[in-house]
């Protein structure tokens, strides 16, 4: 199967329409600047109040954003008429205190996996851009 797309098929959609399909979807990909270049994670996220947040055990993802606390994260989908990705380049931190953890609501997201993930990291983002690849224009 080959994919071709029309000229007009890929179109560019506004801030407010990315955060409604960033909180239409639970899986992301978490880009962060490691040691021996940049490193893609799945997180599971939930948006609150302008930010991403997830939830992690420690480790490299971690180490990473300590050192360079800038990321991307991206999230894509598929509906009836339209592929679309939503890339958000931001700052990621640890979230530290209590009632901070509290109040972002990433104590009620699940995690996907076994492993106990007891902190807890806010994306703010600085750039957020989206796009849209119609249906209708891929065969």
């Amino acid at each position: 199967m080959t994919a071709s797309l029309t000229a007009h098929a890929v179109r560019t959609i506004g801030d407010d329409a990315c955060w409604e399909l960033l909180r239409s979807e639970s899986l992301g990909r978490l880009a962060v600047v490691a040691e021996d270049g940049v490193d893609i994670f799945p997180v599971n996220y939930l948006v609150n109040r302008g930010t991403i947040l997830f939830r992690s055990a420690p480790g490299t993802k971690l180490a990473d954003i300590v050192h360079n606390p800038i990321v991307a994260f991206e999230v894509d989908g598929i509906d009836d008429r339209h592929r679309w990705s939503v890339v958000v380049r931001g700052v990621a931190r640890r979230l530290d205190a209590d009632d901070e953890i509290e109040s972002s609501g990433v104590l009620g997201l699940e995690t996907l996996t076994v492993t106990t993930k007891f902190n807890y990291v806010q994306i703010t983002p600085r750039v957020i851009t989206g796009r849209l690849l119609g249906r209708e224009g891929i065969e």
